[in-house]
């Protein structure tokens, strides 16, 4: 009963502590600074919401990105020209980006297949351009700048380090909130509607509001990310919020497993790595190049994930340890004829 009990709260304390520890050594490992640490955890809080939508609730999201850009841009406006705090900031960024996304999902949740992927993509298009002509708010194309940092309380979160700290505890308490999700009532509804929404509509769960609630509260994730990304940067323009990272968004959740909340922090981990590679090695190997690359390094992890890992890492890693599991429980069962003799000698 105590393994039981304090098994799960090991799981996360090991989880931070590994986060942690991956700072003092960031600098050293190839591809990875602390400043990508920070951009690993932001990407995954903002994934995991795009996974309660897609892996478990079953819908197409293309345009998430936006709902990141609501988050960044609600707090740079409230923060650099109205003084407001950062935490109120954000607060009305998730708000905001709740509304929105309850607004949307009572529309397109009424198609299906394709047609629900074009009208999420649509979406996204959408209010990128509107952050790029609504020059009196937005700043358009130069976009806004004078954000000042994060702070909490007496805590002022302004270099790579205390970031990617702040960073990293909202990524676990975002893994947190949607494990408990998934394991209350209504995350059982949620998972129901995501295998079949006949069936879970003939045992009285209200599907269009399932619907509209998964889609808002995986808006909040990802405000909540772009938020942080806009106190982090101290800037943000419209191309932090276009197609490619919904792209990115995507294939962060599909390669780390979009049917496990674990999913997103690993997919993240390995976008990142992807990036940063490509951006270093492919200027040393074609002479001249300029561009983004990371959007080949992008399909091909997914070709490969899609075809050797059809659950994402998370699901990879899931499948080995279960083998692990079985394969020590063989070992430890006695063999037949040493059973034999045993009741024999009893």
């Amino acid at each position: 009963m105590g393994l039981r009990r304090w098994g799960p709260l090991a799981v996360w304390a090991g989880a931070f502590g590994v986060g942690v520890l991956l700072m003092p050594i960031a600098d050293a490992l190839p591809f990875l600074t602390r400043a990508n640490l920070v951009v690993f955890a932001l990407h995954g809080i903002a994934a995991m919401g795009l996974t309660l939508v897609m892996g478990f609730a079953g819908q197409v999201s293309l345009g998430h990105a936006a709902f990141y850009g609501v988050g960044a841009y609600t707090t740079a406006l409230l923060t650099a020209k109205v003084d407001w705090h950062p935490l109120l900031a954000m607060a009305a960024g998730a708000v905001i980006a709740a509304v929105l996304a309850a607004l949307l999902g009572r529309i397109v949740f009424r198609l299906r297949g394709h047609f629900l992927a074009m009208a999420t993509l649509a979406f996204g298009l959408v209010f990128y351009v509107v952050m790029r002509s609504w020059d009196s708010l937005t700043g358009g194309n130069q976009g806004t700048g004078g954000i000042p940092d994060f702070t909490l309380g007496p805590l002022r979160f302004d270099s790579d380090t205390s970031m990617y700290l702040l960073a990293w505890a909202v990524l676990l308490l975002g893994l947190i909130a949607a494990r408990n999700l998934l394991s209350s009532r209504p995350g059982r509804a949620l998972v129901a509607m995501g295998s079949s929404e006949v069936a879970a509509a003939s045992v009285g769960i209200d599907v269009a509001r399932t619907k509209m609630a998964v889609f808002a509260l995986g808006a909040v994730y990802a405000s909540v990310a772009g938020s942080l990304y806009a106190h982090y940067v101290t800037y943000v323009s419209p191309e932090s919020f276009g197609l490619l990272p919904s792209l990115r968004f995507l294939v962060i959740s599909t390669v780390g497993g979009i049917d496990s909340v674990w999913g997103a922090p690993l997919g993240s981990a390995v976008v990142v790595l992807l990036t940063e590679g490509t951006r270093e090695l492919v200027p040393r190997f074609v002479s001249g190049a300029t561009g983004s690359y990371e959007i080949v390094a992008y399909g091909l992890a997914l070709v490969l994930v899609l075809l050797f890992l059809p659950r994402g890492l998370a699901g990879g890693a899931a499948l080995l340890v279960r083998r692990a599991a079985e394969w020590a429980g063989t070992r430890r069962q006695p063999a037949p004829t040493a059973a034999l003799e045993e009741v024999e000698l009893r």
